[in-house]
This record gives C-alpha cells, sequence and structure tokens, in this order.
C-alpha cells in the first residue's frame, strides 16, 4: 500500500499572533496553515525547495477559496490534511481540511488553486515531466479517498477566457 493512500498530513499550532483586532483568529491564518501543506504536495512529486532553487521555479496560488466551520482558538493544534484534486500542465487544485488536532473537529476547508512558475520569467511555465508522473499517480490514490462533504465540485480547473472571450 502506498503512503499517499491518504492525505498528506501536515501538524502544526495556530500561531498565538495570527489573531485579528476581536481576539479571534485571523482568517489570514487559515491560509498560513494551509501553505505547509501545499508545499508538502509538491515535494511528495519531488519540486521540494531544492527543485524550486535549482531550477528557478516556483509555485503561486491564484486562485483559493476557504470554508470556515468553526472557528479555532489561538495555540490550538491542527492537522491540515491537503489532498491532490486535480492538476494540468501548469496547474495545481489541492483540497485541504484543517482540523482539530486533539478533538479530530474539522473546522474549515480550502481549495487551492496554484500555477508553476518560471520565477526568472515572472511567466507559467509547465511542469517537468517527473512532476507530472508523480502529480498523476498521486491523484489516482487521492482519488480513492472519501470525499469529504464539503468538497462541492465548484472549484474546478478549466481554461479561462481571456478579454472580450478571447482564448
Amino acid at each position: 500500500m502506498s503512503e499517499y493512500l491518504q492525505p498528506i498530513t501536515v501538524v502544526s499550532t495556530i500561531d498565538p499572533t495570527w489573531r485579528d483586532y476581536n481576539g479571534h483568529v485571523n482568517y489570514a491564518a487559515y491560509a498560513m496553515a494551509a501553505d505547509p501543506a501545499i508545499d508538502a504536495v509538491y515535494a511528495a512529486v519531488g519540486m521540494d525547495l531544492d527543485y524550486r532553487r535549482t531550477n528557478g521555479r516556483s509555485d503561486y496560488v491564484v486562485e483559493s477559496r476557504f470554508f470556515y466551520l468553526r472557528e479555532i482558538r489561538r495555540g490550538t493544534g491542527i492537522e491540515v490534511r491537503a489532498r491532490l484534486a486535480d492538476f494540468d500542465r501548469i496547474r495545481t487544485h489541492i483540497f485541504c481540511e484543517i482540523v482539530e488536532h486533539d478533538s479530530g473537529v474539522l473546522a474549515a476547508t480550502a481549495h487551492i488553486i496554484s500555477i508553476h512558475v518560471n520565477s526568472a520569467k515572472a511567466r507559467s511555465a509547465e511542469f517537468p515531466a517527473f512532476a507530472l508522473a508523480g502529480f498523476e499517480r498521486l491523484k489516482a490514490e487521492h482519488d480513492r479517498l472519501p470525499l469529504s462533504d464539503y468538497f462541492d465540485g465548484s472549484v474546478v480547473l478549466r481554461r479561462r477566457l481571456g478579454p472580450a472571450g478571447r482564448r
């Protein structure tokens, strides 16, 4: 059985400084909490920090959608469970569940779409062949996982039309 026949999980703690003027954990903290799990998905296919430094490539978030189910208190231990929902030549769609570590209660979900970028040219770049093969394997395994009730299919990778409907 593969190690990826489960979500890629990163355990951390909500930083006490991530609170807003109401004393609640700031909405941006959820994105900061999810970010290491997204990096772990890329690392799972060989696109780790060394790959990024050596190749001058990185991945930029171009769309995110969070669904907040309950507040996470500062200092709370969390698990971010990430799964590869979809990918194409230049983009990934990663779905994350942010869960309270001790209780196992789902606190938030996130859909993150990222684009692979040649940093020197500040332009999109195709994933290398090894990464595409890795994404194919990872997606096949993650497709076997049960879907969250909060994965509603409203965030998808599709070809976007430019100004005035031009492709």
